[in-house]
């Protein structure tokens, strides 16, 4: 959405009103973040009831981790809007960045213990692996938070997602470059 007030040149109203940067990514941001939360119960639903996919795990986790996944999107859309200034460009880096790395680092495609060590050490830089894992755990295991491994992989995903929106507030300014 920033990048299209870019292209549009609407940018120039936030950049011209005494709107603060906080409450301008806060009026962009808020609508995704609860369209896509709304999206996440809709998907639960049609896994578990319409196709019969078991749920073993703990659905406050799956929620959580959920959100956290959803404002790391977020965060990855900040971010290349910042640095684009056409939508054009903004897809396309956003393919780039998160489509093919999220298919062939997901561990969906290929366990990442099947990879080479190069390819297992890339997919720990995507966060899509760490909320993989977790939708596995929580549909198809269970063991929830009682699995070290799944409190160190959503300690992960809380800080890429504050990471990520924390360095797009930081970089997103309130003047014309």
């Amino acid at each position: 959405l920033i990048v299209k007030e870019k292209e549009e040149g609407t940018i120039f109203n936030f950049y011209s009103s005494p709107i603060k940067k906080s409450e301008f990514l806060l009026a962009k941001l808020f609508p995704a973040f609860v369209l896509h939360s709304v999206n996440i119960f809709i998907l639960f639903l049609w896994a578990t009831w319409l196709f019969g996919v078991p749920f073993r795990g703990s659905f406050a986790l799956y929620w959580f981790a959920a959100e956290l996944y959803v404002l790391i999107s977020l965060g990855v859309g900040l971010l290349v809007s910042i640095v684009t200034s056409t939508q054009i460009v903004a897809t396309v880096l956003t393919i780039i960045i998160t489509i093919i790395p999220g298919f062939l680092y997901s561990g969906m495609l290929m366990p990442i213990s099947a990879m080479s060590a190069e390819s297992a050490v890339e997919a720990h830089i995507y966060p899509v692996m760490y909320f993989n894992h977790i939708v596995y755990d929580t549909f198809l295991v269970g063991q929830g938070l009682a699995s070290p491994k799944n409190q160190l992989y959503l300690a992960i995903l809380l800080a890429y997602a504050v990471g990520l929106i924390l360095l797009g507030s930081f970089l997103m300014k309130k003047e014309l470059r």
